[in-house]
């Protein structure tokens, strides 16, 4: 199994990094890898999503379950899927009323043997740059 995590401040309120990560919808505009993003259902503290992504040239779709409490925490596992696990948290925590202190971690085992040689370096990069990606969204949607 795979895993990352990373902390870091970020210049943007919480509210405004926990509307970023659930704008689900928009993460082919600013992920590389997700090549579509749809919300299927939304209820009270709980969505469910999925994702296309576009690894080495092959799309895999996958099927999530998201709980969040709002302003505060998302936790994603996997429905349906190339993976075997999928599990990632993102937190948010107010450091002022223009900063917060972001967290992601996430954990992933493809199903396959092959998918996992060819796809898991890609993704894994992808996992290393999540942060960074979504702090360039919300900044630019701050117009910074």
């Amino acid at each position: 199994m795979r895993s990352f995590e990373e902390t870091r401040v970020i210049a943007c309120c919480a509210e405004k990094m926990f509307d970023v990560v659930m704008d689900i919808q928009a993460y082919p505009q600013f992920l590389p890898w997700v090549a579509g993003a749809t919300v299927l259902t939304r209820e009270q503290g709980e969505l469910t999503a999925e994702l296309v992504a576009d690894l080495a040239g092959s799309r895999h779709s996958f099927k999530t379950v998201d709980r969040f409490v709002v302003n505060k925490l998302i936790e994603i596992r996997l429905l349906d899927g190339p993976f075997r696990f999928l599990e990632s948290i993102w937190t948010f925590e107010v450091v002022d009323e223009n900063s917060c202190r972001v967290h992601f971690s996430i954990e992933f085992e493809f199903r396959s043997m092959m998918l996992d040689i060819v796809a898991s370096p890609i993704f894994s990069t992808a996992c290393k740059s999540m942060v960074q990606a979504f702090e360039q969204r919300a900044m630019a949607l701050k117009g910074l």
